[in-house]
C-alpha cells in the first residue's frame, strides 16, 4: 500500500466523509446516492490520492487490467484508449456496503479506509467489464473470485497511464 495514500485518512475532507459512511452503516441505512457518492470519493482518494472525474482517475490510475494495458500500448492517442476502458471497484460498492453495516459497532473510519485502499479501483477494457456483468458480478462478488471467473490480471504499471502514453510517444517520434 502506497505510504502517502495511507496516511490521507486523517485528511478532514476524507475523515468526514469516513465518519458519515461510518455511521450510516451502524444506522444500518439503505445505500442510497448520498453514502454511494461519498463511497466513491473515498475510492477514488483511495485510489489516486485525490478526488476526480472518470476520465481523471482513467489517465492516472497505476492499476490496470493487462488487456487494458496491452491496448494503451496500442492506441494512437489517450481519447481513444479512454473510450474503451472504464473505472471498475473489485469489490462491488454494493459488496463494501453489505460488510460495513455486518460489522456494526465494530466498525471504524480506520476499517472503511482501508478497505477502500486494499480494494483500490482497476482500469479495465468495457469488454471486460460486460463480461463481469453476464457473469453475473456486476454489483455483487468477492474481488479475486470476479476477476478469476472473468480472466481479468490485473497490474500496476509504473507511471501514470497517460504520463507512460506520451513517453512512449516522444521515444517513437
Amino acid at each position: 500500500m502506497n505510504s502517502e495514500i495511507l496516511k490521507m485518512q486523517d485528511n478532514p475532507f476524507i475523515l468526514r466523509r469516513l465518519k458519515f459512511i461510518k455511521l450510516e452503516a451502524i444506522s444500518n441505512s439503505e445505500r442510497d446516492q448520498t453514502t454511494t457518492s461519498a463511497m466513491r470519493v473515498i475510492s477514488n482518494f483511495g485510489t489516486i490520492g485525490m478526488n476526480g472525474a472518470s476520465s481523471k482517475i482513467l489517465r492516472i490510475n497505476k492499476n490496470m487490467s493487462a488487456a487494458a494495458y496491452k491496448a494503451l500500448t496500442k492506441t494512437k492517442t489517450m481519447q481513444d484508449w479512454i473510450s474503451i476502458v472504464t473505472n471498475e471497484h473489485p469489490m462491488p460498492l454494493k459488496e463494501s456496503w453489505k460488510l460495513f453495516q455486518s460489522l456494526g459497532n465494530k466498525l471504524t473510519e480506520e476499517y472503511i479506509w482501508k478497505h477502500f485502499v486494499k480494494y483500490p479501483m482497476n482500469t479495465i477494457l468495457k469488454t471486460e467489464n460486460q463480461k463481469l456483468d453476464k457473469l453475473g458480478y456486476r454489483d455483487n462478488g468477492l474481488p479475486k473470485k470476479r476477476y478469476t471467473d472473468a480472466n481479468i490480471d490485473i497490474l500496476e504499471i509504473n507511471d501514470t497511464p497517460e504520463r507512460w502514453w506520451y513517453t512512449q510517444r516522444m521515444k517513437n517520434d
